[in-house]
């Protein structure tokens, strides 16, 4: 069996951690094998606040706009880009509410009279919450680092913000927590089940928040065996979210979905046919082989495509390396003419290096891959070119997610006031001399904080809609109800119940390396590589 440097794979795993990506503000999430993301760039650039009131016989497809909250017009950001943009913004009616505005992340509102405490971490003046962390920083004792900024600030900013600028919600106060977990290693998961124990059992929270990778059992142990509601950027297995009862919600697509709206748009697309032999080679972490042999290779198999279906095995750990020889073997064998990468940060760089080492060269397969494992993340797939040969192999890669990676590179680019907002707060407000911008190679810090800004202010609607003195069960309920919800560069995304994996549609993303295009992803060693949408988004095939 071909076997790789765990040391270098471990130092890939900075990818997974996080979603964000230099320039498109990606941010991926944890540092196993299936951690996902999402992405926004942000920058606070000054004059585009494209909101405006719209009335029902005025058109929907101006080019500008601004905020207008008096009389009774809807108010409507015109979204400049037309299509699936435009049409979403449309039913979406931010009011004149205090956590839904384009040019302010929160307004002032009057304090409820005759506050009580009605609930577990739910005083008459206050509100519990809690940021949990994974360190992305352990990756540097490993030699790699990652430039995704200080979450805690971030987490910090916006909370202080509600809290000082606006009053609160409804007069109760944030209350913050910080609870810090490993990145990675042989006590992580371990780490992780007692930080959801002291979220939940020390701290009240009505509300645990997390941005940087969070997943197995303890995400059970949050929604499902102390009942919390959870907002986290990583993508979770479709049983999470059904066993959640309604308190599981995720910035990305879950795993299932990931796969399976990716294959059912390759094959209306043409893309793959009934003459492809396509491989797949599927991590044993727990639920991953079930969920890509149900959603991707039994959705193939049904089309009429043959496929090559492989388990190669983690040991437990977030590398894996068993069977990786010989699966590579059976698709040689097989004349694969596509393989669908599902594969994670520490595991994908090294299968693809022993396909190149079985003799596979570029041009004799076409690459696919979704945002399972995060293969939509520049960070993540750009381990991959570690190796140029590799890199040379999988180029020309073709991704269908969510996510509007890439889009920054296009002549006249401007960032989503939503992102130029929540990019202009942090930026103003932090203590630590933090400057992001969406423009700046090497920094992914703009990304983060957009997605942070994201997470707290989606609770704080929740929190506002639950009522003058909610219970937690007022809050779960309100939190369904959200509908049309502010989501990274402002792309089309919803809570709904039974529904709370956030993204509404999809695009397809190509794989570049080396990449020669305006502001590449530029790595710590070798060529840039770059992830860049056709911008072609259309509705997910839910």
């Amino acid at each position: 069996m071909h076997m790789f440097n765990l040391r270098a794979w471990l130092a890939v795993l900075l990818g997974l951690v996080l979603l964000a990506s230099a320039c498109g503000g990606e941010v991926t999430e944890d540092a196993g094998e299936d951690d996902s993301a999402i992405a926004g760039s942000d920058d606070a650039v000054e004059d585009s606040s494209a909101v405006e009131t719209t009335t029902d016989d005025e058109a929907s497809g101006d080019d500008d706009g601004g905020e207008a909250t008096d009389g009774d017009a809807p108010n409507i950001y015109v979204d400049p880009r037309g299509g699936v943009f435009a049409d979403f913004q449309a039913g979406f009616d931010r009011g004149d509410h205090p956590f839904t505005q384009l040019d302010s992340y929160c307004v002032a509102h009057d304090a409820a009279a005759d506050r009580v405490d009605t609930d577990d971490g739910i005083g008459a003046d206050e509100i519990s919450i809690v940021h949990i962390k994974s360190r992305l920083e352990d990756a540097v004792n490993i030699g790699f680092g990652i430039p995704v900024g200080d979450m805690n600030e971030m987490f910090r900013v916006y909370v202080d913000h509600i809290n000082e600028e606006c009053g609160g919600i409804r007069g109760r106060l944030l209350s913050l927590e910080t609870i810090e977990v490993s990145l990675f290693g042989p006590t992580t998961q371990e780490e992780r089940n007692a930080a959801c124990l002291q979220a939940t059992d020390d701290y009240n929270a009505v509300f645990i928040l997390n941005s940087s990778g969070f997943q197995g059992s303890a995400t059970l142990c949050i929604v499902e065996e102390n009942e919390t509601m959870f907002i986290s950027t990583q993508g979770q297995p479709d049983e999470f979210m059904e066993r959640s009862g309604g308190r599981l919600f995720s910035l990305s697509n879950t795993n299932s979905e990931n796969v399976r709206f990716a294959a059912q748009d390759l094959l209306a697309s043409g893309l793959l046919t009934s003459d492809d032999v396509v491989g797949v080679a599927s991590p044993d972490t727990a639920g991953q082989p079930e969920d890509i042999e149900e959603n991707l290779v039994n959705v193939l198999r049904d089309a009429g495509l043959e496929v090559v279906f492989d388990i190669i095995g983690c040991g437990g750990s977030t590398v894996c390396t068993e069977g990786v020889s010989e699966s590579v073997t059976n698709m040689r064998n097989a004349e694969i003419t596509a393989f669908f990468n599902v594969m994670g940060i520490l595991t994908a760089p090294g299968y693809i290096d022993e396909m190149v080492n079985q003799g596979f060269q570029p041009g004799d397969v076409q690459f696919f891959a979704s945002d399972f494992n995060s293969q939509a993340s520049e960070l993540v797939s750009g381990q991959i070119a570690n190796s140029p040969t590799s890199g040379d192999l999988y180029n020309g890669a073709v991704i269908i997610d969510f996510r509007d990676t890439g889009l920054y590179r296009a002549e006249g680019y401007q960032p989503a006031p939503l992102q130029e907002m929540c990019a202009a707060l942090y930026n103003e407000n932090n203590t630590v001399g933090a400057l992001h911008s969406w423009n700046d190679p090497g920094d992914s810090s703009y990304g983060m904080s957009v997605s942070v800004c994201n997470i707290v202010r989606t609770a704080a609607r929740a929190i506002y809609d639950a009522g003058d003195n909610p219970t937690r069960d007022d809050v779960v309920a309100a939190m369904n109800a959200l509908g049309p919800v502010d989501f990274g560069a402002m792309t089309p995304a919803s809570i709904e119940e039974g529904k709370g994996a956030l993204p509404n549609v999809i695009q397809t993303l190509d794989f570049s390396f080396p990449c020669t295009q305006p502001i590449p992803y530029e790595r710590s060693s070798g060529d840039p590589v770059c992830i860049t949408g056709r911008n072609d988004f259309r509705p997910s095939p839910r």
